[in-house]
């Protein structure tokens, strides 16, 4: 295992974290089933490696699309050790109400990656805001974060501060989750927290 994170996904989001990743000059890596040579430069620190090597890491942020959720969580027999941070939505998926069967899209994300402890985050704001240079000023723009694993949430708010956000935990996925599920009352909302006087 490795303490660097990793990016599974080069999508939108995928994409829009590792150039948050560069621009904090925090070390990642990432990785696609392509494969590395199919991946950009997206600047220093930023390291475009084998999925076999990424799934290695300790924290893995899950830029896929919903609908790849299943088969990815199959590439491994076993999740326990690993923190996912689940940026996935369901919203656009054309057969979710019957994929999730009432279930909260990150419980499915986390039936399919057993052991693994799941936090929701990065997923409220479209990849082109979340990427975003913030604006000037004391105020820094908010992640909101839900899991059943405060440990993990705690780990993944620390990364969050680090790559430049104001990181807000809401607590477990069934509370606080729900609210950043897409459509849900937190999401496409750009907050921006400011400093108390």
């Amino acid at each position: 295992m490795t303490t660097r994170p990793a990016i599974i996904g080069s999508g939108n989001i995928g994409s829009a974290l590792a150039r948050l990743f560069a621009r904090a000059g925090v070390e990642v890596s990432i990785a696609n089933t392509r494969g590395p040579e199919s991946l950009p430069s997206f600047g220093a620190g930023v390291h475009a490696v084998p999925l076999e090597e990424a799934l290695e890491s300790d924290v893995l942020f899950l830029a896929i699309p919903f609908t790849a959720v299943e088969r990815f969580g199959k590439s491994r027999p076993d999740w326990a050790g690993k923190t996912v941070v689940d940026t996935t939505n369901a919203y656009y998926t054309p057969n979710a109400d019957e994929i999730l069967q009432g279930r909260l899209s990150t419980r499915y994300v986390a039936e399919q990656l057993p052991g693994a402890e799941v936090v929701k985050a990065f997923n409220q704001l479209p990849s082109e805001t979340l990427a975003a240079e913030p604006a000037p000023g004391p105020g820094k723009r908010v992640v909101f974060l839900a899991t059943d694993a405060p440990a993990a949430g705690d780990r993944i708010a620390d990364l969050a501060v680090a790559l430049g956000f104001a990181a807000v935990q809401l607590g477990r996925i069934d509370e606080g989750g729900r609210l950043i599920q897409a459509q849900n009352a937190l999401v496409l909302r750009n907050f921006v927290e400011l400093p108390l006087r």
